[in-house]
């Protein structure tokens, strides 16, 4: 779906998990488009799991918080909720109150961009991955030094919670 693996990940048990910022850039706009996340007020965190055991993984529970680099701790946003709030600016007081319905062209074009591209699988099979963006609202010049906190990934048939994932975005591999 994304044309290149993060580099950032940690493998656990057969199963591992790779992230990776969206802040800037390229990557931004061949994957988002003309949709701008960063004026949205959000950056886009993609996720992969990618399960190499030999069971299935439960997705639904999954908790994934980005721990900045000052040690602030932000829950992913729901896509519907970046949508809903979006950035929040100063109003325009040189025009009118405008008209109910018009100037929503822009908003209507931009929720496909992102709720099409969040993560959504509620689980994964043996062998095979799941990927997709989480979301969070951060200044993008906090990115560096930060890290993501992934929990409440389960054996599918115990229900057995396996070990938190805790990925620097700023990790090359390994």
């Amino acid at each position: 779906m994304w044309a290149q693996e993060p580099r950032a990940r940690q493998t656990a048990d057969k199963v591992t998990l790779a992230v990776e910022a969206y802040d800037s850039g390229e990557k931004v706009k061949q994957t988002f488009g003309k949709t701008d996340p960063a004026k949205l007020g959000v950056v886009p965190v993609l996720v992969v799991v990618i399960n190499g055991s030999d069971r299935a993984l439960q997705l639904s529970k999954m908790r994934v918080q980005l721990i900045t680099s000052d040690g602030q701790t932000v829950d992913a946003v729901p896509p519907e909720d970046v949508l809903r709030t979006g950035r929040v600016t100063a109003p325009d007081l040189g025009k009118g109150p405008g008209l109910p319905g018009i100037g929503r062209g822009r908003r209507a074009k931009e929720e496909p961009m992102i709720s099409a591209k969040a993560f959504v699988a509620p689980a994964v099979q043996a062998g095979d991955r799941a990927q997709g963006f989480f979301y969070f609202r951060i200044v993008k010049n906090r990115i560096p030094g930060s890290k993501v906190y992934i929990r409440g990934i389960r054996d599918a048939r115990t229900g057995q919670e396996l070990l938190y994932f805790e990925i620097n975005l700023d990790a090359k591999g390994g």
